[in-house]
């Protein structure tokens, strides 16, 4: 039981790591956010400017594809995590998949709401719908790679395979012992088949030396 629970731990530590980590940013300030990204699209502009000249850049429209990128990506990355926690907890193939994408897209709407308590920022219904395709995105990209079927298949990682392997280990030592009591039982009653054939001839003999004996009497009282 104890690897079992910490096979669970395993799965579901990396999915809470990593919502600690979108909490974190989103509880940043408009203008420490702001400013964040601000850094991060200076260096792409400046990558880009340098390997494509020719290029003009619309620092407004870069600005908003990177952060409704960061969305994407990284809720892409909590429905990874989300539907691999599940898959090995034992919500195997399609369940997992629906399990994992309510659980991001859910907790997309929560950061959102959070957000409206943060000083300059709001909470938007296009991101939660951003996050959620994104999160789709990370499931799907989960699947082809783990090859996972739908309807469902049970991954030997998962407690639901551990406690259906535990269940036919059990039955299989039932089936033994159902049997080894069969032979004992056969094994009884060829042993009290035997006796009977045994005790007549017994009984035969004794019969046999009592009749000698009555006419070894007889003889000597003749005599």
């Amino acid at each position: 039981m104890k690897i079992k629970k910490l096979t669970i731990v395993k799965a579901w530590l990396p999915v809470l790591i990593w919502m600690g980590v979108i909490f974190f940013f989103s509880h940043q300030p408009g203008d420490v956010s702001g400013a964040t990204s601000g850094r991060i699209l200076a260096i792409i502009t400046s990558g880009i400017g340098t390997i494509f000249p020719f290029i003009e850049i619309n620092g407004e429209v870069l600005h908003f594809i990177l952060r409704k990128g960061a969305h994407f990506g990284v809720y892409g990355v909590l429905g990874i995590l989300s539907v691999r926690a599940f898959q090995i907890s034992g919500y195997s193939g399609k369940r997992g998949v629906v399990y994992g994408w309510i659980l991001a897209t859910m907790y997309a709407g929560t950061d959102e709401f959070h957000q409206t308590f943060i000083p300059g920022r709001s909470g938007e219904v296009v991101d939660v719908m951003i996050d959620s395709a994104g999160a789709i995105m990370g499931i799907g990209v989960y699947v082809l790679a783990k090859g996972i079927q739908v309807p469902e298949r049970v991954g030997k990682n998962s407690l639901q395979y551990l406690l259906m392997q535990e269940a036919r280990e059990e039955q299989e030592r039932k089936e033994a012992q159902e049997r080894k009591e069969e032979e004992e039982r056969k094994e009884e009653e060829r042993k009290e088949e035997q006796e009977p054939s045994a005790n007549p001839g017994a009984q035969s003999g004794s019969g046999a030396k009592a009749a000698n004996r009555l006419r070894e009497n007889k003889v000597l009282k003749e005599n």
